[in-house]
């Protein structure tokens, strides 16, 4: 699976091109995204915009990137609520208007979403894992084959963990959350901030779990 990440500035999330047509999450600082993205592909190709929860720091380029494209945008069905409101998707706190836009694609638990084909013609496919705590339709998005598990703000890199202090945040159930992702054969984690793991990715989950566990006392 080809990845290309693009960190906008410290404020935005990662912004994760996959196999040249698939993004996920992309930032709010539309004019870097879109420059970075230049670089990388023909964003008139990008066909699927995958968003692992609503918060305007990962959605807020959305609008300028579909005038380049017509990708589908996709996210967790316990998500789209908070999508267009000016407080629970953050776009308040970031000084900015809120969307005004729809999901096209609602996912729910297991499902699989292709992302095109690796360099040798094998199918790439995420599969859905929701995992609310930061927010209530948080996911986050994992490849087998390749042990990849993309973490959105639920996981970060060396232990970190996502806020839930948020009007809708469940923080009681962060620690069950991280607890599915333990279950998972992972080598490499991509997070939604900050730099990604790319060995014993195995060892940083059982770090967030400890943390959460300790939080949620």
């Amino acid at each position: 699976m080809d990845i290309k990440i693009i960190s906008p500035t410290p404020y935005d999330s990662n912004v994760y091109l996959i196999n040249e047509k698939v993004l996920i999450d992309v930032g709010m600082s539309h004019e870097k995204v879109i420059s970075s993205l230049k670089r990388y592909t023909d964003i008139k190709n990008i066909d699927l915009i995958i968003l692992t929860h609503a918060h305007y720091d990962h959605t807020g380029s959305v609008p300028e990137i579909l005038k380049y494209c017509s990708a589908k945008v996709g996210m967790f069905k316990d998500e789209e609520e908070y999508l267009n409101d000016p407080e629970l998707s953050a776009a308040n706190a970031f000084g900015r208007a809120p969307l005004k836009i729809n999901a096209d694609i609602l996912y729910s638990e297991n499902d699989e979403i292709y992302v095109g084909a690796d360099k040798d013609g094998k199918g790439n496919y995420l599969k859905v894992i929701h995992t609310p705590g930061h927010t209530k339709g948080c996911m986050c998005l994992y490849e087998k084959n390749e042990k990849i598990l993309f973490t959105g703000d639920t996981i970060f890199s060396e232990g970190g963990i996502g806020r839930s202090d948020f009007e809708n945040s469940i923080s009681e159930v962060m620690s069950d959350s991280i607890g599915k992702l333990l279950k998972l054969d992972v080598e490499k984690i991509y997070p939604g901030h900050g730099a990604p793991t790319l060995n014993n990715a195995k060892k940083s989950i059982e770090m967030s779990y400890r943390m959460s566990c300790l939080m949620n006392r």
